[in-house]
């Protein structure tokens, strides 16, 4: 699969520019994948469903968000989560240029969740037939505060990957930005205090969580055959804010006992139950490859 892919500049409005890794299949659907924050086109669960469905005869694109997976120069301002409209842009982009055989969208942990705000804009995202998100982020607060209060092992990997983009945007723009003080902070909530004032349009922390949490309405504009898989001991998505969400015969959650963090490992062999999971779910939506797996 990594053989076969080909890093693709999008188009998108404003001036945009995102990119994605897009392997084909013939004529075989599309799937676009989602990686979660701070994440890229590497990520190890990305990739294993990425492979996974590649080898069974699916065409992939692999989707980096704002900054990610070495972008930072292509655009001028940060990326930030609210930043819903340039996705939704760029997923339109991949299905019509790829999509004429189908598309299914899938998404982890923050992609799980910009996952599930393209598919409440799904009538300007031509195609889309299903989407799946994987420990997707529902409630910004919690999650944020379930990484500064869990094993420090998280807060100290999610920290030190924000330092480093930061370094990196700030090397891209440097008459632009300058994030020395950023860099002195070590917990994601001062961090995202620190950034929601300097680098965004909100006014508080909890405004800018408002803007892309996934909220009744959000749920509610969900025409498309969508599943939500997420794991009760999930040491970053809480399992109860995926509770109050309302109910839509479009949106089905499926809850495991156990999977960890987008990992939902099924043996030793390190083999994702999540992959076999998004493949039953395409099926079921009818977007299956004719050729045949590798």
């Amino acid at each position: 699969m990594l053989a076969a892919s080909e890093r693709v500049l999008l188009p998108c409005a404003d001036g945009v520019r995102l990119t994605a890794d897009v392997a084909l299949n013939g004529d075989a659907p599309l799937v676009i994948l989602i990686h979660g924050w701070l994440g890229n086109s590497l990520s190890g669960y990305l990739l294993s469903s990425a492979a996974h469905l590649f080898d069974r005869g699916y065409s992939v694109a692999r989707l980096h968000l704002r900054d990610h997976g070495n972008s930072e120069h292509l655009n001028a301002e940060m990326f930030h989560s609210a930043r819903i409209d340039e996705v939704v842009d760029a997923c339109n982009w991949l299905a019509r240029v790829y999509g004429d055989h189908g598309l299914g969208l899938v998404g982890f942990s923050l992609g799980g969740n910009f996952a599930l705000r393209v598919t409440a804009h799904a009538e300007r995202t031509d195609a889309l037939r299903t989407t799946i998100a994987v420990c997707p982020v529902i409630e910004p607060g919690p999650t944020m505060q379930a990484i500064d209060s869990g094993w420090f092992g998280y807060r100290f990997y999610f920290v030190r990957k924000w330092h480093r983009a930061l370094v990196a945007k700030q090397r891209a723009f440097p008459q632009r930005f300058s994030l020395s003080e950023a860099l002195s902070l070590d917990r994601v909530s001062s961090l995202t205090d620190y950034f929601v004032e300097h680098h965004t349009p909100y006014l508080s922390s909890q405004d800018y969580f408002d803007a892309y949490r996934i909220d009744a309405s959000c749920i509610e504009a969900i025409r498309t055959q969508t599943h939500i898989l997420a794991a009760a001991d999930d040491p970053v998505i809480p399992a109860h804010t995926l509770s109050n969400l309302p109910a839509n015969p479009n949106v089905h959650v499926e809850m495991a006992s156990h999977g960890g963090h987008c990992a939902f490992l099924a043996n030793y062999a390190l083999h994702s139950a999540a992959d076999d999971h998004i493949r039953a779910a395409l099926a079921t939506a009818g977007l299956t490859p004719s050729l045949p797996s590798r």
